[in-house]
């Protein structure tokens, strides 16, 4: 089984650590939590889950850049996407109530023609939402937008797989066949990759 390394951060409880963890499960692999204690541990990994969360730390930025250095697989949820694209700022979406909100589905995503509109088979999905800040610029390309004009997700077209979505597919995958397609695409890559040496 191949394992996923998911970046653990300080302000994510037991709650948001088990719906990554059993995502990560549900179709195949094999989660690992890291952080800077034991980071070691990426040369096992052939996946790598940037997660959802409050700050931005600096060992984001090294995931990303061995991500793309050693072709393995990677997927940005929610501030894993907005660490991906580089720019965000706070633009209290709290306040938001599409963006903000803890329903099953709150919003619609038009997807651009890329490689995330070929794995879920849809021009536009519905996603739940649970946001304040928001991308605002992208180093990478931007293929889903919301139909309020948010940056909803982004895609690094040089790359084998290293996607990045504002929304949390990994507490839709009981429901949402979309949330079901991108992480079973997500499993065949990693089951494809080697891992490599730090």
């Amino acid at each position: 089984m191949k394992k996923v390394c998911i970046l653990k951060r300080n302000e994510n409880g037991v709650y948001e650590n088990r719906m990554y963890e059993k995502a990560i499960k549900e179709f195949g692999m094999d989660p690992i939590f890291i952080n800077e204690s034991n980071l070691d541990l990426l040369k096992e990994c052939s996946g790598i889950l940037l997660t959802g969360g409050e700050n931005k730390i600096d060992l984001d930025d090294y995931l990303i850049e061995y991500s793309i250095k050693n072709s393995i697989p990677l997927l940005g949820i929610c501030l894993g996407m907005q660490v991906l694209g580089t720019y965000k700022t706070d633009y209290n979406l709290r306040s938001v109530d599409n963006h903000y909100k803890n329903e099953k589905y709150v919003h619609n995503v038009k997807l651009q023609q890329s490689l995330l509109k070929n794995i879920v088979g849809n021009n536009t999905i519905k996603v739940n939402s649970h946001h304040h800040e928001v991308l605002i610029n992208s180093v990478f390309d931007v293929v889903g937008i919301s139909d309020d004009g948010f940056i909803e997700a982004i895609e690094n077209k040089n790359h084998p797989f290293q996607i990045g979505v504002q929304w949390h597919p990994e507490r839709m995958t009981g429901y949402d066949e979309v949330s079901r397609k991108i992480f079973e695409y997500f499993a065949k890559k990693v089951d494809s990759t080697s891992t490599l040496i730090i």
